[in-house]
């Protein structure tokens, strides 16, 4: 009987629902170990007090990818199997005329900011439009790989964004340009795969493909807004209330503590694909992807209980210090996970209002509750802080479902 059921797990993995999910989590495992390797080679060549600027800087390009999506990425893979190629064209122009709208406006906002008053100039206010834009054509093109059901082409470009940390070396004497630049270059070695792969690419905006996505990507929209914005301001946040050394300990360990959900992030994203394309038995899948998901949690937490404090230590000695956030972190994994399959679930049935609410209850919650709690738990507050806000979500979501 067991072998039987090996045998037909072992036949399924060549069905598009498990292919996609292998390539984007080893998509996402690239992109982790990546991280991991870029901020620690940053770590150990440049000054904490760079890397916290500079990890607020990357972070407030990543929050333009955000704004410049215009849900667009949703859309892409809920509506792909109906328009196929016509969506990809006209979500690279909307989203690069918005990424360059948006990163501009951002950036001389910046310039009004005493954290980054030692850095900004004109040359960096046009690197960080120019990354901002590429960022976004790479956020689209990934989506777009993944929507068509070649995940594969992802994992390539996540390849090539990975290689951003030899560029480190070469940088140093630029500082905080140096970090901020080797982020972008390897941004645009994956936009530059990616236009390779993209089947028949017309730029153009396709007005049928538009209005029929319209709602749902203004609905996924402010909602992914909310979702991932508080993640990104929240270094600078941190920078201001805590000071650069702190930024750098939060940044580091709040970023391995996101990556470590790379396996269930993977698992969803390929559900989502599935279901726009038709899943039919939606509640079997389910089950497993949270058996799984909560399995391999149990021994991540393990992992980080065991040898946190030495992974962190491989930055530098004293990103230590970020200890106890990652725990927490870690330990928040298992609230995040049903939040997110439950997102999802909503996405696939076009209820975009719940989807909304959900994030911006989000959104409301983190932010409310770290800025509550960093000052008497200093970086540690922000791990109370999210754990409380998903923990609020959960309360919420289990009745609607």
């Amino acid at each position: 009987m067991m072998i039987e059921i090996i045998k037909q797990e072992l036949k399924n993995l060549k069905s598009p629902l498990y292919r996609n999910s292998i390539y984007i989590s080893m998509t996402s495992l690239v992109t982790a170990i990546a991280g991991f390797l870029f901020w620690s080679v940053a770590a150990r060549l440049y000054p904490s007090s760079q890397v916290g600027v500079a990890s607020a800087v990357v972070s407030a390009i990543n929050l333009t990818f955000t704004l410049s999506m215009l849900g667009l990425n949703f859309a892409l893979i809920r509506f792909y199997p109906q328009y196929r190629e016509r969506a990809i064209g006209s979500s690279l122009v909307l989203a690069i005329t918005a990424s360059f709208a948006f990163s501009l406006i951002y950036g001389l906002i910046m310039k009004n900011s005493e954290s980054f008053s030692g850095v900004f100039s004109a040359e960096f206010l046009a690197m960080f439009v120019g990354f901002s834009v590429v960022g976004t054509a790479y956020t689209i093109i990934s989506t777009y790989a993944i929507a068509k059901r070649k995940a594969e082409h992802s994992f390539v470009q996540a390849v090539l964004f990975a290689l951003r940390f030899a560029f480190l070396f070469l940088f140093v004497s630029l500082g905080v340009f140096g970090i901020v630049g080797s982020f972008g270059l390897g941004l645009l070695l994956g936009v530059v795969y990616g236009i390779i792969f993209i089947d028949d690419l017309k730029l153009g905006i396709d007005k049928e493909y538009i209005r029929d996505s319209f709602r749902f990507s203004l609905g996924n929209y402010i909602a992914s807004i909310a979702n991932v914005a508080p993640n990104y301001l929240m270094p600078t946040i941190v920078l201001t209330m805590l000071g650069k050394e702190e930024a750098a300990y939060f940044y580091i360990a709040f970023a391995i503590g996101t990556l470590i959900l790379f396996v269930p992030n993977a698992i969803n994203t390929s559900f989502f694909v599935e279901g726009s394309h038709g899943l039919k038995d939606v509640k079997r899948t389910l089950k497993k992807a949270l058996v799984f998901s909560y399995l391999y949690l149990t021994l991540v937490t393990v992992f980080v209980w065991l040898f946190g404090e030495y992974v962190l230590g491989l930055f530098r000695p004293e990103y230590v210090n970020g200890f106890g956030l990652l725990k927490l972190m870690v330990i928040g994994g298992f609230f995040v996970v049903p939040v997110n399959f439950s997102i999802t679930i909503l996405n696939i049935q076009k209820r975009v209002r719940e989807v909304l609410v959900i994030n911006v209850l989000k959104a409301v919650l983190f932010l409310g509750l770290s800025y509550l709690l960093i000052p008497r738990f200093g970086i540690e507050g922000v791990g109370w802080g999210w754990i409380g806000a998903y923990t609020g979500l959960l309360i919420f979501i289990i009745p609607s479902l």
